[in-house]
């Protein structure tokens, strides 16, 4: 039986993954499992925060992201705001991650609603699930219908 693995050792697969060049998405979301399934979450996330949210590289981001998706620590100190950064991330799946993470946490403010609004676009729900069935793969449009039902779910919740 193999020892479970530290925070250190999962930063290292996540950066050792990240600078390869062809990455299953299971290979990110297992990584992501793995760091939601250590002790001490608080600590997990802050570091997550700290020290991944922030990466070189986006598949790190990711991974972080997700990870304190999973972690359902959502009370941690400095997630909210450190997810609303991802929102204006430079990569659009990190985009997609963190509206995903902040729909689920349930957090709102009004630079949180603006970023989603800005991400959406044009875009509706419906008509969003009808091109990304056709798109599954578009990243841009993957984040745009995220972040459009995150907001849909904000604005509703405000009523």
């Amino acid at each position: 039986m193999t020892p479970p693995s530290t925070f250190d050792q999962l930063a290292a697969e996540a950066a050792k993954l990240g600078d390869r060049t062809i990455i299953m998405p299971i290979e990110e979301i297992r990584l992501a499992a793995a760091f939601a399934a250590l002790p001490d979450q608080d600590r997990v996330v802050s570091r997550l925060i700290s020290e991944l949210f922030t990466h070189r590289n986006m598949h790190v981001r990711r991974i972080a992201v997700n990870a304190a998706r999973r972690s359902k620590a959502f009370h941690t100190s400095g997630l909210k705001g450190a997810l609303t950064a991802r929102l204006s991330d430079a990569e659009e799946w990190v985009q997609y991650d963190a509206a995903w993470a902040i729909a689920e946490a349930g957090f709102d403010s009004s630079e949180i609603r603006e970023r989603l609004d800005r991400i959406a676009g044009d875009v509706t729900a419906v008509e969003g699930e009808t091109r990304v069935r056709a798109a599954a793969g578009n990243s841009k449009l993957q984040a745009q219908l995220r972040a459009r039902k995150t907001l849909d779910s904000i604005l509703a919740m405000r009523q």
